[in-house]
């Protein structure tokens, strides 16, 4: 990779004299036609901070574009080969200058505010490890509004949130405090799917968040998105259990959940060479077994438990699991 050393980085939330306020960790692969778009809108910003390109080896003309860039605060780094997101991801986090990070995926774009307003937040709580931010998003059926309530988690209820999935998780809503970050492992590099939740359920362990309801960020439609690809879907979430083996054990209901949810989706699109499949990558994973009852009972039971709790007095009084899930 290209870039200057990586230890040069300040221990605390403080900048160094005349340094940024806030880093911004874009990686990027093959996303020529999207990234002039998510760069502009970083530039547009009211903040002091550096902008972090990881390009991850990209083969699209990334590269050349990328080069013709001058401004200032913006910083590029080109990865020897192409590893995923989750290692691009880390590259520019441990290459962040200041104590608090933010991420944005290169087929995404930031709103004003995107930056003031997380860190508005940390300076008033030294408590939080994170912000998750709401959006709007482009899909094909046009724009919607995905407002998450205005709620601080503290660390096991913020744990608890992502393990049953009752906050939602995208790179470009997650803003850390970069120690903490660090001191949670960073992310996953072995996942390609789920990393970012899997990386924030490690990173409750090191204190609270708190979810911002103002729309902060944008999302595009992108065919070649991985989050689209729902035919990985299967086999991600395995693989995303062998790194998070609760789910398969203690948190037995919610990874049955998950994975009906696949099975489900496979069979009202009529897909029944994918249901066969991901049936087999399923149980597999210790996720589903032969009792089709208890399955159902499950799934059931889970979904009326996360509308339940889907409410902002709900989320402000949660504090873990319930006592029959543990």
């Amino acid at each position: 990779m290209n870039d200057a050393p990586m230890n040069d980085a300040p221990t605390d939330d403080a900048p160094m004299d005349g340094g940024p306020d806030i880093s911004i960790v874009l990686a990027t692969y093959d996303r020529r036609h999207s990234l002039p778009r998510a760069i502009a809108s970083v530039l547009a910003q009211d903040a002091r901070f550096e902008l972090i390109v990881v390009d991850d080896a990209s083969r699209d003309g990334t590269a050349d574009y990328l080069v013709t860039l001058t401004d200032p605060r913006i910083r590029v780094i080109v990865a020897d080969r192409n590893a995923g997101p989750s290692a691009a991801r880390n590259l520019g986090l441990g290459a962040a200058r200041a104590g608090i990070v933010a991420f944005l995926d290169s087929d995404d774009a930031f709103l004003p505010g995107r930056l003031g307003v997380p860190l508005a937040a940390f300076k008033a709580d030294a408590g939080l490890v994170c912000t998750l931010s709401s959006a709007i998003k482009h899909d094909r059926g046009g724009a919607r509004e995905a407002v998450i309530p205005a709620v601080k988690l503290a660390a096991p209820a913020f744990e608890w949130a992502l393990i049953c999935d009752l906050v939602p998780v995208e790179a470009t809503s997650i803003t850390v405090r970069r120690d903490a970050a660090l001191a949670a492992g960073g992310f996953c590099e072995r996942l390609r799917l789920s990393e970012d939740r899997e990386f924030l359920i490690r990173l409750a362990r090191h204190g609270g968040a708190e979810l911002l309801p103002g729309l902060l960020w944008e999302k595009f439609w992108d065919e070649g998105s991985l989050s689209n690809d729902w035919a990985k879907a299967a086999n991600g979430l395995a693989a995303y259990v062998r790194e998070r083996p609760e789910y398969a054990g203690r948190y037995r209901k919610v990874g049955a959940y998950l994975a009906t949810k696949v099975l489900v989706a496979n069979l009202r699109l009529g897909l029944w060479g994918a249901f066969l499949r991901d049936l087999g990558a399923l149980r597999g994973a210790g996720l589903i077994d032969a009792n089709v009852a208890r399955l159902v009972r499950d799934h059931r039971d889970v979904r009326r438990y996360r509308r339940a709790m889907s409410g902002t007095a709900a989320l402000r009084g949660l504090a873990g699991p319930p006592a029959e899930w543990r």
